[in-house]
């Protein structure tokens, strides 16, 4: 049932349940990694894994996608020259925001970047395998599989095609939230602040263009540059 009509409690409970479920997938297709990352492993069984961590994103983007088409209103849109034009300013308006952000976070919590961009780090510097494996779905997957799951799905499922700000406020904070330390004792304020304002911007991309190729995409050059700066300092260091 498409959100044209008014949801009830069921509603909103099933739709509640379909998100907490991605969400746990979010989680449970990096598993696989963790594994390869514990260098417990043969070469080969690490192979393996690797395969299976690679699938496991293809199967977990195809559930989301599912979701996404039986809840939301995907809209089959191209990319345009004027959404590539939003994305580049949009990413450009981000990284001055992440900077002065980062800054003061060095100076509130003397920390030099957010937990989240740490184990990134620490998966990319673990072994070759690890970096090729985080390095591709961080790049290409991830994208694609969150904001099917914090803008396609969380945006239409729970919020009526004529609400704007609303939505884009609650993806940013559940977007930030599932960046976060899980030890609440660590919470960082202007971490949580960095994640919300990248939510709250790929959200407006998309409540604005009723596309999610551009959000992904912004999503995309984000964590492209993020990443490859992280590999380009691991090499640089070696």
């Amino acid at each position: 049932m498409k959100n044209t009509e008014k949801l009830t409690f069921g509603d909103y409970f099933e739709r509640l349940m379909i998100f907490f479920a991605l969400i746990i997938l979010v989680g449970v297709v990096q598993l696989p990694l963790m594994v390869i990352v514990s260098g417990k492993l043969s070469n080969l069984a690490n192979y393996v894994v690797g395969i299976g961590y690679i699938l496991g994103f293809v199967v977990a983007i195809w559930l989301a996608q599912y979701a996404y088409r039986k809840y939301g209103r995907p809209e089959r849109k191209p990319l345009t020259g004027n959404n590539v034009k939003q994305i580049v300013i949009f990413w450009v308006a981000f990284i001055i925001l992440e900077m002065v952000l980062g800054n003061l976070n060095k100076v509130v919590y003397h920390v030099t970047q957010t937990d989240n961009n740490q184990e990134i780090q620490t998966i990319l510097s673990s072994n070759h395998l690890s970096l090729i494996l985080m390095g591709f779905t961080a790049i290409f997957c991830s994208p694609i599989l969150e904001e099917t799951i914090f803008r396609g799905f969380l945006v239409d499922a729970f919020f009526s095609s004529t609400s704007k700000w609303a939505p884009i406020i609650v993806s940013g904070a559940v977007f930030s939230m599932m960046h976060m330390d899980p030890n609440w004792a660590h919470f960082n304020v202007i971490s949580f602040l960095t994640y919300a304002i990248l939510g709250g911007m790929l959200a407006y991309l998309y409540v604005t263009t009723r596309n999610l190729k551009v959000s992904i995409g912004l999503h995309f050059l984000n964590n492209l540059v993020a990443v490859g700066a992280m590999i380009f300092s691991i090499f640089s260091i070696q």
